[in-house]
């Protein structure tokens, strides 16, 4: 459904907190949610730069994700180490990836105020362009 990248620049000094509430994310995602098919961290090239690659089955699970207690749980600790985020929403090459195509997902209107929340936050729009690649 979804899959996107972030781009994430963290206050220097603060990379091992970061580190470690990635480190505690990534276990929690793994092992309480459903319908995650990547959820991971990466350092970058350039210090103080890490990448996330995240992909989800559908709309739905990525929003529960958002809205999460284990992420919104984190957020203050999160936050306090983010210079700087990009998240930019990606698309898989069909035979080139194991991963589902992004599609437009909103939130269903009867979602979680939370969830709701989270889309008004995050929006997910796909590029125009990718359509006519699709097979």
């Amino acid at each position: 459904m979804s899959s996107l990248l972030a781009k994430i620049q963290i206050h220097p000094g603060k990379e091992a907190e970061f580190e470690d509430v990635m480190a505690y994310m990534y276990e929690r995602t793994h092992s309480t949610e459903e319908g995650v098919l990547r959820y991971e961290y990466w350092r970058g090239r350039e210090r103080g730069f890490y990448y996330c690659l995240l992909s989800f089955r559908d709309a739905a699970t990525f929003w529960r994700h958002q809205a999460s207690d284990h992420h919104e749980g984190q957020m203050q600790r999160f936050t306090e180490c983010i210079a700087g985020l990009d998240l930019e929403i990606i698309d898989p090459v069909q035979h080139a990836s194991p991963l589902p195509p992004t599609l437009d997902a909103s939130v269903p209107q009867d979602a979680p105020p939370a969830e709701q929340e989270q889309a008004r936050r995050f929006p997910i729009a796909t590029a125009d362009w990718w359509r006519a690649l699709r097979n």
